[in-house]
């Protein structure tokens, strides 16, 4: 009785506000990849430390691109006290973007070292629970639906809440047979989920992030082992750069995509997939960034990589030490030019649903192989 009930009501709201989804009435609203077309985001310039999130950086980034973008990265440094960027995320949905937060689990932004506070065998025993409770209380407040993704780069020694700093590959923590390094940080994401949903928090879309050239470049350090599991994720991501500093030529989109695409699409059968970060800096070369631009976005626009369902541009003038970086879009006429042609026919409105998620739990069995090479991430 209580689900022909149930059923009824679904019907009639469908009827009359035939806007909502079953997500929305019933469950958790998500953030769903567009059909077959690609998402248009970025990373504004949101200062050094990609937290001082200005309505004029969002308009700025839509102007020059000629495109609005569907979601825009703030980061979450934890610091001292845990402080949700609620303020950041207003700013945000007012100019019709969704925030997408970058969980920074550090006390200090300090990377190639380790973490005194926020260790991920802490976060995973409940530590930090009382600060994560605050946190999700603020973004079930907010009322309207966001993106998180927990520790970015997750494979990237540069980060403290990576597994060399960590438990590297030890075996001595949790599961026999799974690195220690990488298995506390799936435990730390997981208990991160755990909490925001448990405390009603659940209009979170859950991101895992990865870098496409991670390190150290050992077996151990493979995505696999740090990916928490389909019931724990909602959208798997990659940073892809094809060069960051210097004259070198730059690698190749496809070069890149070919190696980590298939261990991408390893890690789960169905979600959805993002180049979270994309960005190449000009060099020496006449129009080599604009070349590699446009080829990169030809390549995403073309179907090969069918489960690539939205890119988001690094668009830092400056490096966090202060130099300049040229990552920009519009770094030469010619790059600018590349990339709003490349993104005209990507789409800004985020299709909202109500994703279901699968209890899987990816194996953990660890063997160290002479030939098993970590750069193809999950294979």
């Amino acid at each position: 009785m209580a689900v022909r009930v149930v059923f009824a009501v679904f019907l009639l709201f469908s009827t009359f506000l035939p806007g909502f989804s079953a997500g929305q009435l019933f469950g958790a609203v998500k953030a769903g990849p567009p059909g077959t077309s690609v998402y248009h985001s970025a990373h504004p310039d949101f200062g050094a430390a990609d937290d001082l999130v200005t309505p004029e950086s969002v308009r700025s980034f839509a102007a020059l691109s000629g495109k609005k973008i569907a979601w825009a990265f703030v980061s979450f440094h934890w610091g001292g006290d845990m402080r949700f960027p609620s303020e950041a995320c207003r700013v945000l949905h007012r100019e019709g973007v969704v925030p997408l937060i970058g969980m920074m689990p550090w006390s200090e932004l300090r990377q190639n070292s380790a973490e005194s506070r926020y260790t991920m065998e802490r976060i995973a025993s409940g530590d930090f629970d009382d600060g994560l409770r605050r946190c999700a209380e603020d973004v079930r407040a907010l009322g309207f639906p966001i993106m998180i993704e927990f520790g970015p780069e997750a494979n990237g020694s540069w980060f403290p809440w990576n597994g060399a700093w960590n438990g590297r590959n030890e075996d001595t923590y949790g599961e026999r047979g799974c690195p220690d390094g990488p298995e506390r940080f799936r435990d730390a994401y997981r208990r991160v989920v755990r909490i925001f949903r448990e405390s009603g928090a659940l209009d979170v879309t859950w991101v895992f992030h990865i870098a496409s050239d991670g390190y150290p470049k050992e077996a151990w350090n493979s995505a696999r082992f740090y990916y928490p599991g389909d019931e724990w994720v909602d959208w798997i991501g990659a940073s892809v750069y094809g060069r960051l500093r210097g004259d070198g030529p730059a690698v190749p989109f496809d070069r890149i995509m070919s190696k980590i695409y298939p261990g991408l699409t390893a890690l789960s059968p169905e979600k959805p997939i993002a180049i979270l970060e994309l960005g190449v800096s000009e060099s020496g070369i006449r129009q080599d960034k604009s070349d590699w631009i446009k080829d990169a976005l030809e390549s995403v626009s073309s179907g090969r990589y069918p489960r690539l369902r939205a890119v988001g541009w690094w668009n830092k003038k400056f490096r966090p030490d202060g130099s300049r970086s040229t990552l920009e879009i519009d770094s030469s006429p010619e790059s600018l030019a590349a990339y709003r042609d490349g993104v005209k026919n990507f789409v800004t409105e985020i299709l909202w649903t109500g994703l279901g998620t699968r209890n899987a739990r990816p194996s953990c069995e660890y063997r160290q192989s002479a030939d098993e090479n970590p750069d193809e991430l999950a294979r």
